[in-house]
């Protein structure tokens, strides 16, 4: 069976007589939104345009932002200086044109786009990425004609390999995404050289043995990173973030390792909280009582979705050591038939409840398999807003 995948890189009806999940489920679903935000979400990141916070990703239309602080779903806007046009396929003569945008990212004063072109492999007969490019740029407005820069480009810094169908990358941008602006730093990987992107070209940046964790290897591909107590960590795992709030620095950093939820604080160390998730941890987002917990299982042996959101509880920013049961309809709208790709939570210093919560979803395959319970109009971004009280498309 072969699989298209982008890069980046079961329902059983149980019967009984006096009680059956899945007309549970259905009475705690919502009628859905129409969709405003689609698409194949990897990363929502904070960024800063003259003294405003707002939350910047990429989707259909390209390069989408809103308010940080919007509680309503109709307020993104379409970003329309983009360095490249956007990617397409020309039927005349069969050649992929434009660009196609992997990732954003940002840093205090930066927002960078990591991009690919596509080529069509003649012995594969499958469409593959072709020359990766890293831009940057300062925003001071959005409406202004913004001239973006070339970081880096090309095979010196992102390579590829094909097996078997599919395509495997060596590299990876990720950013501390602080809620605090003067916290915010943007670093690219590519195998196991690292840069901070905060000159051009890049120069080669050296992580030292205090900056990685209990378990965490430079040896081993980095794929995230957050600032803490004047330092900044990096984590193999793809979901690390702090407890950090507009108001007060952070006190716990909370990160995962495979399907093992765990914690840090100066005064205890690393800790386990919680050891068996249910699948990898792909994402996290903290609240004051709360931390949501996004799952994805990306390994390329099965030919069905496995994630989902979850929660455990936050006291004092301690996490529980059990998942916890949503209060809303979470666990509907962002089942285990879908991946989350990316959380976040607009001000962690609210109550879950109280938050505004953003997620992205995505599923593999091709979405036939009914008892699945996908559908392509879901992938995209969904949201959370107190107002509403329930989770919905965005």
């Amino acid at each position: 069976m072969k699989k298209s995948l982008i890069i980046i890189t079961l329902l059983t009806i149980l019967a009984s007589s006096c009680f059956n999940p899945v007309f549970y489920n259905i009475t705690q679903d919502v009628p859905p939104e129409k969709a405003t935000v689609s698409g194949v979400i990897n990363s929502i990141v904070r960024y800063e345009v003259n003294g405003k916070q707002y939350l910047v990703l990429a989707a259909d239309k390209g390069i989408r932002y809103k308010e940080a602080d919007s509680t309503t779903r109709t307020e993104w806007r379409t970003y329309n200086n983009l360095p490249f046009n956007l990617s397409g396929f020309d039927h005349t003569s069969s050649k992929h044109e434009g660009q196609s945008i992997i990732k954003v990212i940002a840093d205090k004063d930066n927002l960078y786009i990591l991009s690919t072109t596509y080529k069509i492999d003649d012995d594969l007969q499958l469409s593959v990425p072709d020359v990766v490019t890293l831009y940057s740029t300062q925003i001071t407005s959005w409406d202004s004609n913004t001239t973006w820069q070339t970081v880096c480009s090309g095979n010196d810094y992102f390579k590829f390999t094909v097996e078997d169908d599919y395509v495997y990358s060596n590299f990876n941008a990720f950013c501390t995404n602080s809620v605090k602006t003067n916290h915010r730093e943007a670093y690219l990987r590519c195998n196991n050289k690292y840069y901070k992107l905060d000159v051009i070209p890049p120069t080669p940046l050296t992580i030292q043995d205090d900056q990685l964790l209990a378990g965490e290897s430079k040896d081993s591909h980095l794929n995230s990173a957050v600032y803490f107590d004047g330092k900044t960590y990096f984590f193999n795992s793809v979901a690390a973030v702090t407890n950090e709030t507009k108001d007060t620095s952070a006190e716990y950093i909370y990160f995962g390792k495979g399907k093992t939820l765990k914690y840090y604080s100066k005064d205890d160390g690393v800790k386990t909280a919680i050891e068996n998730c249910g699948a990898p941890i792909s994402c996290l987002a903290p609240c004051k009582d709360a931390l949501l917990i996004g799952r994805g299982d990306f390994s390329n042996d099965i030919d069905y979705t496995t994630g989902g959101l979850t929660k455990t509880t936050l006291t004092n920013g301690i996490p529980g050591n059990q998942l916890a049961k949503f209060s809303t309809n979470a666990h509907i709208q962002l089942s285990e038939s879908y991946y989350i790709l990316t959380l976040i939570n607009t001000d962690p210093s609210k109550s879950e409840l109280q938050s505004t919560l953003y997620a992205s979803i995505a599923f593999v395959g091709s979405g036939s398999n009914a008892t699945a319970g996908v559908n392509y109009d879901n992938i995209g971004l969904w949201s959370y807003y107190p107002s509403r009280g329930n989770w919905n498309r965005e």
